[in-house]
């Protein structure tokens, strides 16, 4: 009898019901699961080529140990445990089939995109609807307490459009949007087709759908692209909203990604600004880092300047 594959579990914070419902649910597929505290990565078994990085404490800054799992080249999935210990019936399920799927592609769970007829309108101008600012929010990996710091800022009336891109699971879109709307100043909405914009709003992009914006500012919907690597897909994201909108700026939040690279490289082509969230306020900065290394960046700080920054450029108008 062949030997069970084996997963790395590394619990971020305290162990979490989430995740020993997770394990059980592993091992009874066939997985034999080796457990880690976020503090122990320098004793993890270095023949397991997947981790699964449950995150509970957010505020923790976990660099040195994705630097060290890069090192040993294995596949890493992220894993929200505070939104998890949430999930019940279907929704449960549904995200034991997207991890399984993270871990061996085989097992193939991933539901078809939302066709729609509409077609991107190039050169949108939403400046009709009060908008005369337009941020594309990336963020992955720690990306909502950032987000979350960030928003609250605002006071709720400036002239500003943000569209969230925060990548994430399907079933967790809902509970996303509710915890980012707690930022009590801008109101976080799910993206969906014949949705009307205005300013003073965050749009959270989904998971199952790409969006476009029509010439009268009123949300649309198209098939995904099938060869993305996350989702929802910054660079896809950011590709077209440059189609689509005369122009866009890009804010780089928490994440550990390549996504979101291209896109924030194509906005500074484009003449957009790029910002990003500052290293030591990231739980994760690779995506920032990234672009940093670029020399894009026309700002870098913590959410709460990241925020001062976009008001002060409103102000200049």
């Amino acid at each position: 009898m062949p030997d069970q594959p084996i997963v790395g579990l590394i619990h971020i914070g305290e162990p979490q019901p989430s995740a020993q419902f997770l394990i059980k649910q592993l091992q009874m597929t066939g997985y034999e699961v080796k457990q880690y505290s976020e503090d122990e990565f320098t004793e993890l078994d270095g023949d397991i080529q997947t981790f699964i990085l449950n995150l509970f404490d957010n505020e923790s800054n976990i660099d040195d140990l994705i630097q060290h799992l890069n090192k040993q080249d294995a596949k890493l999935i992220f894993n929200d445990a505070r939104i998890c210990n949430e999930l019940v019936g279907w929704n449960k399920n549904r995200w034991l089939r997207h991890v399984l799927h993270k871990i061996d592609q085989a097992n193939e769970i991933l539901p078809k995109a939302v066709s729609s007829s509409n077609e991107a309108v190039a050169g949108v101008d939403l400046c009709q609807n009060g908008i005369e600012s337009v941020w594309i929010l990336a963020a992955s990996i720690g990306g909502p307490e950032s987000l979350l710091k960030f928003l609250s800022e605002f006071n709720g009336d400036e002239p500003v459009l943000f569209i969230i891109v925060q990548h994430m699971d399907s079933e967790f879109v809902a509970m996303m949007q509710k915890q980012l709307d707690k930022n009590g100043q801008i109101p976080v909405k799910l993206a969906q087709s014949g949705n009307q914009l205005q300013a003073g709003q965050a749009i959270l992009v989904p998971v199952d759908e790409d969006i476009l914006i029509n010439a009268d500012g009123v949300i649309g919907v198209k098939d995904i692209n099938p060869k993305r690597m996350y989702t929802p897909c910054i660079d896809d994201v950011c590709f077209d909203m440059l189609e689509n909108l005369h122009k866009v700026n890009i804010a780089i939040f928490s994440g550990m990604a390549k996504d979101g690279v291209i896109g924030a490289t194509n906005v500074f082509e484009n003449g957009g600004k790029v910002i990003t969230q500052s290293a030591s306020s990231c739980v994760v900065s690779a995506i920032a880092e990234e672009v940093r290394k670029l020399k894009m960046s026309v700002f870098d700080g913590e959410p709460t300047a990241m925020a001062e920054y976009i008001k002060a450029t409103l102000t200049k108008r």
